[in-house]
This record gives C-alpha cells, sequence and structure tokens, in this order.
C-alpha cells in the first residue's frame, strides 16, 4: 500500500518590531526629496529644486548622525561587513533559508547598498552648493563665491554626471525590493513603512536584541540638522 506523504507543515510566524520612526521618515523623506528635485529639474522650477537638494543635505547629515547613536540596527557597525560575509551571504540568496537569510536590520549586502546610496546623495547635495549654471537656468548655489572657477567647474560636471549613478542605484534598490517581495516572499517594503514585519518564529529571537533609541531624540537631531542647513545657506548667501 502506498501512503500519501504529509505535507510539511509551514513553521509559524512572529510579527517583530525591524525599524525605528527615525530610520522610516528619512527613508521616505528621502525619497520624496530625491524625486523632487528630478521633477524639479524636468520643470526648470530652480527654486524647488534648490529646496530640494537642501533637503537631501539635511537627510544626509540626520542619517550620519543617527548611524552612531540611533536604534543599534541603524548603526554603521551594525550593517557594514567584510568582503568576506557580503559575499558569503550573496551565495546564500538564490536557495537560502529564512534562517541563513534573516537579519535583525540590513543584511550584509543592503547594508553596502545603503551607504553606497548615502555617499552618492551627499555627493549630489554638496556639489548642487558649488553650481553654476548661466545658461537658462541662471542659478548660483550658496558655496560659488567661495570657489575657485576650477572647483566651480569641476563641481558643476560631478552635479550633472553624479546623477547617472544615483539612477542606477535607485534602479538596483528597488529591484532588490521587489525580488526579495515576490521571489523570497519577504515584504521588505511594508516593514520600512510600519517599522514591523513577520518573521518564522524560532528567529524571532534575534530581533528581541534591537536596542531602540528614542524617537524624540531622531526629531530632534533632524530638526537641528534642517536649521543648521537654514543657518548655513543664508549665512553663505548673506
Amino acid at each position: 500500500m502506498i501512503h500519501a506523504s504529509t505535507p510539511e507543515k509551514p513553521s509559524s510566524e512572529t510579527k517583530v518590531k525591524l525599524w525605528d520612526f527615525p530610520v522610516r521618515l528619512f527613508h521616505w523623506a528621502l525619497v520624496a526629496a530625491v524625486v523632487t528635485a528630478w521633477w524639479s529639474n524636468q520643470q526648470v522650477m530652480i527654486d524647488i529644486h534648490a529646496i530640494a537638494g537642501y533637503s537631501v543635505l539635511t537627510l544626509v547629515i540626520f542619517r550620519i548622525i543617527w548611524g552612531f547613536v540611533g536604534s543599534s540596527n541603524a548603526r554603521f557597525a551594525s550593517f557594514l561587513a567584510g568582503p568576506k560575509r557580503v559575499l558569503g551571504y550573496a551565495a546564500k540568496v538564490p536557495k537560502g533559508t529564512a534562517a541563513e537569510l534573516t537579519y535583525a536590520g540590513h543584511n550584509p549586502a543592503g547594508g553596502w547598498m545603503v551607504a553606497v546610496l548615502l555617499l552618492l546623495v551627499a555627493v549630489q547635495a554638496v556639489s548642487g552648493l558649488f553650481t553654476s549654471e548661466d545658461t537658462f537656468l541662471f542659478f548660483d548655489g550658496p558655496l560659488v563665491a567661495y570657489a575657485s572657477s576650477d572647483v566651480a567647474s569641476t563641481m558643476n560636471w560631478i552635479h550633472h554626471n553624479n546623477i547617472n549613478l544615483i539612477y542606477a542605484a535607485v534602479g538596483l534598490h528597488v529591484f532588490a525590493a521587489f525580488f526579495y517581495l515576490v521571489v523570497k516572499r519577504e515584504n521588505l517594503i511594508t516593514a520600512m513603512i510600519t517599522g514591523a514585519r513577520k518573521v518564522p518564529t524560532e528567529l524571532a529571537g534575534m530581533f528581541a536584541k534591537i536596542r531602540f533609541a528614542s524617537p524624540l531624540l531622531g526629531i530632534g537631531i533632524l530638526v537641528l540638522c534642517g536649521l543648521l542647513v537654514w543657518g548655513g545657506v543664508t549665512l553663505a548667501r548673506g
């Protein structure tokens, strides 16, 4: 007699807290600022483009600070891994189990993707401070007057070419998010909205080790960063 095999019972899942509010606010505010910068550039709305750029700079400064004083899984030390770990993780992605691919924060590859994106948008925002447009936009960045013509020209070139690297990095980031959603059945997008995600119950323990910083501290730092950028731009323009 042939007995039908009993299907393997799927493991139970537990909802865990993953991302703090300041990290989620930073993420979606950066998305909005970058999209606004792109759109305003297409529409030749230079004043809005500049405000979007200052917003990006504010967010970058905040994220760098939060990478040292924020929640444990938001700190750079927790997700910037060495080449061996990154390559080892990448090799496991196609057929890896949940236990091998689940991290209480950014995985080794995702951590470096965050760092690269942060660096690229930082370069874009800073170079924009030195950019001068005298064709049809007639705009000078707030720091143009303090730079030599060679420095301003170099920064202008960087600002107009670095954007292509940002497009490529954003495209890779979006692709990775949908890859995990469709192929690995991990909804990382919703987790960045709600701050929580479902994981196999046997893995929930690792998330209990996350130490969350105060949201009010994060908001306070973000406000201070905004005041710093606004004050610096205002002072530079005289």
